[in-house]
């Protein structure tokens, strides 16, 4: 029997071990929100494997596992052993510290469901732990297996969580047949939907009482509760953004809230790999534009194929469309759209015969698309278009998820970073193309995740498309570098480096500060940098 004081020493630095690795896989698995698919996903790419299985630390386990199963077989260790596991768990401790000193600690957010996995890969540690004091022999594995530990917690609370997420739905679905008066406008698409959400809140709200799903709400057990917290009886509109990852989630939000009026904004190979296509994605998009009622409204963007491919399919007898398409049948077409770094003007020629023309305080000609389908709604309702105008010169300025620019230091900061794909990338590449050529233009992305087959040619597009506007890019993660990297240099010249670790890129940035320059933030960054930017 080992004596108490090591035994306390070992014991404590033990469960500290556990608390720092096991933090970091629930992150991630939070992250991925618990789902199977968007782990592989993530999985599939170096980040990921970097993530999971390239750890100082873990080699060092692997060294001395293999010195343990030694000691198995020829029966030697003793109090050697012990301490040699006591030195590994130390070093993973330190490591743990040093990543919280350089703010590269990752832990989940703290919610009942994250609690209760951690308590139970401690216990089962614990349990590990218990077996080597007594003796056992097979402990040491948990060292090495402590991912599959905490992805196997993950996999049994599947089943009561989807217990406990119908039980939601339904009394959510149940709460939402007291409204039958309340208007429900669902809103998806792959790029867009927050933004047309926003800003039907604001428009509508002129002369109708307005809901909107908050900020990035929008997958079936959020609205659900979304719905169960919220008392809808003093309300006209509810605009409902719908998200999914795959076929079927959408049609349950549907059948939950019964929208009335539908609006897909675009569909293109965001989330590709988890829906496994783009069919599968506009598939899974229609499924909103199903959900409408025959005397509902339908609304969709006349420029983007997988749109209207299966219009002539819907129940729905109103159907109207919006880009700068010129069939007769475009029920609203964008006309005009300037862009500045003051904000945004466009106009819209309705099939009514009439034309909007807006000026909104917001950066990016693309808005242009998104204001377009909260015209055709507002007019449906009986707004009219003077008091769209007005609606839209009042837009804020800063609406969830869209793009900012801001100042850091003499610096400017282009934050695009709420999440990216094809078509916000390159309309944040067109804003940055419209700062003068004397401030140099800097890229810093992680590229774009589950684009699916075709993430390698779109990565190489978009890096010609970067060499063409930027005067540097720099890659923060090892997956789209070789891409961008092609696509960059087949066209001009423009400095390329790949910085995979925060504080390396937080040290660049801070060199950023006081330069004439532009920087162009798309997709997550690392939290330290946003917090030396002040964003969160």
């Amino acid at each position: 029997m080992l004596d108490i004081i090591p035994l306390l020493v070992f014991g404590t630095i033990w469960l500290l071990s556990a608390f720092f690795e096991y933090c970091r896989y629930m992150y991630m698995w939070q992250l991925k929100e618990y789902r199977l698919d968007m782990f592989l996903d993530f999985v599939s790419t170096k980040q990921g494997v970097d993530f999971i299985f390239f750890r100082p630390t873990l080699f060092l386990r692997f060294f001395l596992g293999c010195v343990f199963l030694l000691s198995i077989l020829f029966s030697f260790g003793g109090n050697a052993l012990f301490y040699g596991i006591l030195c590994l768990l130390f070093l993973d401790v330190l490591y743990g510290f040093f990543q919280i000193y350089k703010s590269q600690f990752r832990r989940p957010v703290i919610t009942h469901k994250a609690l209760v996995l951690l308590l139970g890969c401690f216990f089962a540690d614990m349990l590990c732990m218990w077996f080597f004091v007594q003796g056992g022999v097979y402990f040491f594995l948990i060292l090495l297996l402590r991912f599959f530990l905490a992805s196997l917690f993950v996999f049994f609370s599947y089943i009561p969580t989807k217990l406990l997420k119908s039980c939601v739905i339904f009394f959510a679905k149940r709460k939402m047949k007291k409204y039958a008066k309340l208007l429900v406008v669902g809103v998806t698409g792959s790029y867009g939907k927050t933004s047309v959400k926003e800003f039907l809140g604001h428009v509508l709200g002129v002369s109708k009482k307005v809901v909107i799903t908050p900020k990035n709400i929008n997958t079936d057990i959020g609205i659900a509760r979304f719905v169960l917290a919220t008392d809808f009886s003093n309300y006209d509109v509810f605009v409902c953004e719908m998200g999914a990852y795959k076929i079927g989630e959408i049609a349950i939000v549907c059948d939950m809230v019964k929208p009335v009026i539908g609006v897909l904004t675009a569909i293109n190979e965001q989330h590709a790999s988890l829906f496994g296509g783009i069919t599968q994605t506009q598939k899974a998009k229609y499924e909103l534009l199903r959900a409408i009622p025959e005397t509902g409204l339908v609304i969709t963007n006349a420029d983007n194929p997988y749109c209207v491919g299966l219009l002539d399919t819907l129940p729905c007898k109103t159907i109207q469309t919006f880009g700068t398409n010129d069939a007769p049948t475009v029920s609203c077409r964008i006309l005009e759209v300037k862009s500045s770094l003051t904000g945004t003007s466009c106009v819209l020629g309705l099939s009514e015969g009439c034309k909007v023309s807006m000026r909104m305080p917001i950066i990016g000609g693309h808005h242009a698309f998104n204001m377009a389908p909260v015209v055709l709604v507002a007019r449906y309702i009986g707004i009219s278009v003077p008091e769209i105008e007005t609606q839209a010169r009042t837009l804020p300025t800063m609406v969830h998820g869209s793009l900012s620019v801001f100042s850091y230091g003499r610096a400017v900061i282009i934050n695009d970073s709420y999440n990216s794909n094809p078509n916000g990338f390159r309309s944040a590449l067109d804003v940055l193309a419209q700062f003068p050529a004397n401030k140099r233009r800097i890229v810093i992305t992680r590229g774009m995740l589950e684009l699916g087959s075709r993430s390698e040619e779109i990565h190489e597009e978009i890096g010609g498309e970067i060499a063409f506007v930027a005067d540097g890019l720099v890659v923060i993660t090892k997956d789209f570098f070789a891409p961008l990297k092609r696509g960059v240099v087949e066209k001009y010249y423009t400095q390329i480096s790949l910085k995979t670790d925060p504080q390396d890129l937080l040290l660049y940035l801070r060199t950023l500060k006081e330069k004439e320059v532009v920087i162009l933030l798309e997709n997550r960054m690392p939290s330290c940098v946003m917090k030396e930017l002040g964003v969160i």
